[in-house]
C-alpha cells in the first residue's frame, strides 16, 4: 500500500456507497483498504477499513482509487459476534455503555476465538459465531459473554440445538484404548465451553456429531497405576533418565516390548483432541502430554506456572516445562501400570545431604540410556510409608520451631545527601542506565579500605563498639557466617545477608522470588545498588546490629541530559530500550576510575544531582558530543 500510493496526487472522484478505495490514515501515514459507507457531506466520507474492522470520516482529499491488483486478497479482519447473549434492558439494539465496555476489555487484548458453528448451520454463516476468552489483570482466563452478563450489561439467549442420540458420547468414550481408529474422538474437538449448556461441537472431516455431556465436567479424579516391580531381586532395565534429586529412573527390559506396542497404539488412534481452554489443571492429576516431539504419551501434572505446567512423562521418568495446550485431560490406558521405576543408590547420600548439579550432571552422562542390572535392596513397604509420613511430620513441625523463625526486621535506614546547592564527593556504586545510578558519600576512611567495594564511612554509628565500622562488622560476621540461621522469611524488602560472587556475605535486602523450582531469590546488596538471583543456600539471616548502620546506596537521576530524539544504536538497554547500549558503555566509560561531586537539585523521594568530574565539568557532556543523548534544560 505504501509503495503504491506514497507518492500519489488527489485526483477528483465522485465516490458512491460501497465503492472499494484506499484510504489514508493521517496521524499513523499509513494506507487502508477501504469501502464507502456513506457520504457524510461532500467532502466528508464515512469508510470502513475492512483490513482491522474500523469505521471512521475522512476528508476526501485521504482517498485514492484502489487498484485492481489490491483487490483480489480477502479481508484480513473476520467479523464475529458474541453467541448465546442478548442486550439488556428489553431491547434489542446494544447500549452505548456495554459497546464501550466491550471496547475496552477488548481492544488490543490477546484472545482465543472459539467458533461455534453446528452441524445444521452453514459455514458461511457472517458474522461469524464465536465465544471469546482473554485474561483479566490477575491473569485468569475470562469468557466476555459471562463478563458482560455479570456486568448487567447482556442477558443470557439460550440456543436450541438438535441432538443426534446416535452419535453422542460421554465421558468415558474419552478414556483409551480406543476400539474404533474411526472413532469420532479422534477426530479435532471444539468445545463451546458454556457450564450452562450440555453440548460441544465435534469436527470431524467427514461428519459433525455433538456431545451431550460437556467435556469439562466432571474432572478425572482418577490416576495411572503404580509401577509393577519386577518379582525378582535381580533384573536388567535401561536407564531412561535422572532426576535433580538424583532418582534413577529404569525400565525393565521385559516391559520394554510392551511400552513400544502402547506408545504406538497410543499415536494410531490418538489422531487429534483439538483446543481444551479454559481448563484449571491441579498438581499430581493426571493427563495425556503431547511431547516436543508431537507425540502423545502418559503424564502427570507436577507443577502449575503462569500460562505452563511442569508434567511428568510417567512411562519414561523426565519432565519438562510445557505450555497447557499440549495436556489433555484423559487417561490413557489407564488399566495398564507406568512403566518406569523410580529408584535410589542404595548406601549413598550426597554431600551435605542435597544432590548438587554437577553430582546429577556426573550420574546423567554414567547412567542415561545405559543397559544396568538392578539389584533391589530394600523394597519400600507399607511400613516405609508410613515411617516415611512420620517423619515428615516431624520435619513439618521443626520448621515452625522458633529457632528456624526470621524474626521480622525494620528497613534499612536511608542515606542522604547534602542539602540542595551543595558540592560533596561521592562514588558511583552501580550504573542501572545513563541517567539512573547508585552513589554513594565519599569519604577519607573508604579510602583506605582495600576491599573490592569501597564504601562510604559508617556516618558515626557504632556497632559492637564505639569505633566499628560497618565494614569492620562485616569482616567479623563473615568470619562465623557458618553459625547464622538461614534465611525462612522471604517477603518484599526482607533484610537479610547475601552472598556476592567474591564469597563473601554482604548487607541486602529480598527483592522478588524470580522461579520456584529452584527457588530462586532477587536481591538488592543495599551499600552497591546492584542486584543478584541467588539460591536459598546463599542467604542468611542478618544479624541485628548491623541494621544500625544506614544504606550506603543512595538510587539518583542524573540532571542536565535525557535519551536522544533520534538514536541509530541498533542494540537497546532491554530493561530500558529508551537507551541504547552504547550509551550505558559510554557513561560507564565516563564514571570508572575518576573522582567524582555531585550537586543536589531536588531532594527526597527522587534525588536529582549533576554529577561533575575532577575539572568541575560535568559527566554527561561526552555523551551529548557523541549524539548518544540530548542536552536537557
Amino acid at each position: 500500500m505504501i509503495a503504491a500510493y506514497e507518492n500519489s496526487k488527489w485526483e477528483p472522484v465522485k465516490w458512491e456507497n460501497d465503492m472499494h478505495c484506499a484510504v489514508k490514515i493521517q496521524d499513523k501515514n499509513q494506507w487502508r483498504r477501504g469501502q464507502i459507507i456513506r457520504m457524510v457531506t461532500d467532502t466528508l466520507v464515512e469508510v470502513l477499513l475492512y483490513d482491522v474492522g474500523v469505521e471512521l470520516v475522512v476528508n476526501v482529499d485521504c482517498l485514492r482509487k484502489l487498484q485492481e491488483n489490491l483487490k483480489t486478497m480477502g479481508r484480513l479482519s473476520l467479523e464475529c459476534s458474541l453467541v448465546d447473549i442478548r442486550p439488556a434492558g428489553g431491547s434489542d439494539k446494544w447500549t452505548a455503555t456495554a459497546c464501550d465496555c466491550l471496547s475496552l476489555y477488548l481492544t488490543g487484548a490477546v484472545a482465543t476465538i472459539i467458533l461455534q458453528v453446528d452441524s445444521e448451520e452453514n459455514n458461511t454463516t457472517w458474522p461469524l459465531p464465536v465465544k471469546i476468552f482473554c485474561r483479566d489483570e490477575k491473569g485468569e482466563r475470562v469468557d466476555v459473554s459471562k463478563y458482560l452478563i455479570k456486568k448487567g450489561l447482556a442477558l443470557r439467549e439460550r440456543r436450541i440445538n438438535k441432538l443426534d442420540n446416535s452419535h453422542s458420547l460421554s465421558e468415558k468414550s474419552l478414556e483409551v484404548p480406543l476400539e474404533q481408529e474411526d472413532s469420532v474422538v479422534t477426530n479435532c474437538i471444539k468445545t463451546n465451553f458454556d457450564p450452562d449448556k450440555k453440548t460441544a461441537d465435534i469436527i470431524s472431516e467427514q461428519k459433525v456429531s455433538e456431545f451431550q455431556e460437556e467435556i469439562l465436567e466432571p474432572r478425572n479424579t482418577r490416576g495411572y497405576k503404580p509401577p509393577a516391580i519386577p518379582n525378582m531381586k535381580v533384573f536388567e532395565a535401561t536407564v531412561s533418565c535422572v532426576g535433580d534429586d538424583g532418582t534413577i529412573f529404569v525400565v525393565p527390559k521385559l516391559s520394554e516390548f510392551e511400552l513400544i506396542k502402547m506408545t504406538n497404539e497410543i499415536q494410531s488412534n490418538l489422531k487429534c483432541l483439538g483446543l481444551l481452554e479454559p481448563y484449571f489443571w491441579k498438581k499430581g492429576e493426571a493427563c495425556a502430554v503431547r511431547g516436543s516431539d508431537t507425540l502423545w504419551y502418559r503424564g502427570k501434572v507436577m507443577e502449575v506456572v503462569g500460562g505452563a505446567v511442569r508434567v511428568q512423562y510417567l512411562d519414561h521418568g523426565f519432565t519438562e516445562k510445557i505450555p497447557q495446550c499440549h495436556l489433555y485431560p484423559i487417561l490413557l490406558y489407564p488399566d495398564i501400570p507406568q512403566f518406569c521405576i523410580p529408584c535410589q543408590l542404595h548406601n549413598t547420600t550426597p554431600v551435605g545431604n542435597v544432590w548438587q548439579p554437577d553430582a546429577i550432571e556426573v550420574l546423567q552422562q554414567l547412567l542415561s540410556k545405559r543397559e544396568v542390572d538392578i539389584h533391589i535392596m530394600k523394597p519400600r513397604s507399607h511400613h516405609d510409608k508410613k515411617y516415611e509420613e512420620e517423619q515428615w511430620e516431624i520435619r513439618f513441625e521443626e520448621l515452625l520451631s522458633s529457632e528456624t523463625d526470621t524474626p521480622l526486621l525494620p528497613p534499612y535506614l536511608s542515606s542522604s545527601l547534602p542539602s540542595p546547592g551543595e558540592l560533596c564527593a561521592v562514588q558511583v556504586k552501580h550504573v542501572v542506565s545513563p541517567n539512573e545510578v547508585y552513589i554513594c558519600l565519599d569519604s577519607i576512611e573508604t579510602c583506605n579500605h582495600s576491599n573490592q567495594h569501597s564504601d562510604t564511612d559508617d556516618s558515626g554509628v557504632s556497632g559492637e563498639s564505639e569505633s566499628e565500622s560497618l565494614d569492620e562488622a562485616l569482616q567479623r560476621v563473615n568470619k562465623k557466617v557458618e553459625a547464622l540461621p538461614p534465611l525462612t522469611d522471604f517477603r518484599t524488602e526482607m533484610p537479610c545477608l547475601a552472598e556476592y560472587d567474591d564469597g563473601l556475605w554482604y548487607r541486602a535486602k529480598i527483592v522478588s522470588i524470580k522461579e520456584f523450582n529452584p527457588l530462586s531469590i532477587l536481591v538488592q546488596f543495599v551499600d552497591y545498588g546492584s542486584t543478584a538471583k541467588l539460591t536459598l543456600n546463599r542467604l542468611c539471616q542478618i544479624p541485628p546490629h548491623l541494621m544500625r548502620y544506614p544504606a550506603r546506596a543512595i538510587k539518583v537521576l542524573l540532571a542536565g541530559f535525557k535519551p536522544p530524539l533520534r538514536d541509530l544504536g541498533e542494540t537497546r538497554i532491554p530493561y530500558c530500550p529508551k537507551w541504547s547500549m552504547e550509551a550505558l558503555w559510554a557513561m560507564i566509560d565516563c564514571l570508572q576510575g575518576k573522582q567524582l561531586y555531585a550537586v543536589s537539585m531536588a531532594p527526597a523521594p527522587e534525588q536529582i544531582v549533576t554529577l561533575y568530574d575532577d575539572k568541575q565539568h560535568p559527566v554527561h557532556v561526552p555523551l551529548v558530543e557523541m549524539g548518544l543523548a540530548d542536552k536537557d534544560g
